[in-house]
């Protein structure tokens, strides 16, 4: 999958227009560097595709073993000290859960495909083209 990011000075505006060839979606600079505040800044949507991976994730896997999830809500917060970008991941499961279903779904969202990526190691190849 490719993801195109495109930026137009005519705009007047710092949003960054991004698409995926069917879904489309913005993001800016956060407020402190100049943006208006209305659209995620990259590292909220770098730690949004946690939280959203671990509640799809769940969601497909409580799905398959029929668990009585009724919610789920994550939260993300991101600390960055002595060049470490750490996230703090919290869960909260909501629904007729036993322990051994609220541990195997723990045990799934540290599985979820953004958690693993985000664990190892990163890899970018970055050419001018034009």
């Amino acid at each position: 999958m490719t993801i195109n990011v495109n930026w137009q000075a005519a705009s007047g505006e710092s949003l960054a227009h991004i698409s995926n060839g069917t879904a489309q979606w913005v993001a800016d600079i956060s407020p402190a560097a100049g943006g208006n505040g209305k659209a995620p800044d990259p590292h909220d949507l770098l730690d949004s595709a946690l939280g959203a991976c671990t509640v799809l994730t769940l969601q497909m896997y409580a799905q398959r073993r029929g668990y009585a999830l009724a919610d789920i809500a994550v939260s993300v917060t991101r600390h960055e000290e002595d060049g470490v970008y750490r996230l703090q991941r919290q869960i909260t499961l909501g629904g007729n859960l036993d322990d051994a279903a609220r541990a195997d779904l723990l045990r799934v969202a540290e599985k979820c495909p953004i958690h693993k990526a985000l664990s190892g190691r990163f890899e970018i190849a970055t050419e001018l083209v034009g």
